[in-house]
């Protein structure tokens, strides 16, 4: 023990014996860590290997991801056409990147993907047969559906699946949106992603040809009802235009969004990242362990054996 002086031994028996107890003697915090350095980085390196063989049995996951950007519509809305909204129809228009955000993000649209083309067993993996093309109940899917007997997949299957794997985020500064899905198989996850392009794209069509049909036959049963040529020749404005609009919703390619980034099979995984987490484990548990041996030798610490 360090030898004390006079005045400061003195000032010491004064001391009233709470102080002692909220002073760190760092000495000792020191002599611990060092007494109990193999115990500490021997239970740590387990922890991490145990992690590390845990991770192993986790699945590689492969992201696939496109970029998309509404199309702008280089015709301004005309006086006709507001003259036609304020009748109450739906003119349409060019989609913002909002509504495509949202369109991407519905429960109909992965419906849409996965009630028409086949990737049930990338989705559900072990539990689906693709023979009997059958899900096979497992105790979460009882505790979420009630589901007890094999049965084809329905809709919350593949909403509550996609979920997880599927990802929607818009870059405000270019306008953009960016979409991504994992799955377990580099091809599957591009392909996924293709179909949600293609199901997009034809929701949007569908919509504006039924907006477009609605519009039309309202304009020529005005148009059979009205003597005035002024506002006949008005309505034949609008119904060219519905026309019109109706022949750009065939094209495709450059109608609703375009397509900057296209859905590529991905050359590596995305997660998960085996060798990070083992690492951050295996320092967290060194930390939580060291912790612990100062906790159980606290009075060495505060002094109160003095």
């Amino acid at each position: 023990m360090t030898e004390q002086t006079p005045d400061r031994a003195e000032r010491d028996r004064r001391r009233p014996k709470e102080y002692y107890e909220d002073e760190v003697d760092f000495e000792a915090v020191f002599s611990i860590i060092r007494q109990n350095t193999w115990k500490i980085l021997g239970i740590s390196l387990g922890v991490g290997v145990l992690t590390f063989l845990f991770l192993l049995a986790w699945p590689n996951l492969y992201r696939s991801k496109a970029v998309i950007m509404p199309v702008e519509d280089d015709n301004k809305q005309s006086v006709a056409l507001g003259a036609l909204a304020s009748l109450g129809l739906s003119i349409g228009g060019p989609a913002k990147v909002e509504d495509l955000e949202v369109l991407f993000q519905s429960d109909d649209l992965t419906v849409r993907v996965f009630t028409r083309h086949d990737h049930w067993a990338t989705l559900l993996g072990d539990s689906y047969d693709p023979v009997s093309k059958k899900v096979e109940p497992d105790f979460f899917s009882f505790l979420s559906s009630g589901r007890k007997e094999p049965g084809p997949p329905d809709d919350w299957d593949a909403i509550l699946a996609a979920e997880d794997s599927k990802s929607v985020s818009t870059d405000r500064k270019t306008g953009s949106l960016i979409i991504s899905f994992d799955s377990t198989s580099p091809e599957e996850s591009a392909a996924i992603l293709t179909e949600y392009l293609d199901e997009a794209k034809s929701r949007l069509q569908e919509e504006a040809f039924t907006r477009a049909a609605k519009n039309k036959k309202f304009i020529e049963e005005q148009i059979a009802k009205t003597i005035d040529p002024l506002t006949r020749d008005r309505l034949y404005t609008l119904l060219g235009q519905e026309v019109e609009r109706e022949m750009m919703a065939r094209n495709r390619e450059q109608f609703g969004f375009r397509i900057i980034d296209a859905p590529r099979v991905p050359g590596r995984k995305d997660s998960p990242a085996r060798g990070w987490i083992t690492l951050i484990t295996t320092f967290l548990s060194c930390f939580m362990i060291a912790m612990f041996y100062l906790l159980i030798n606290r009075k060495k610490i505060l002094g109160m054996g003095r």
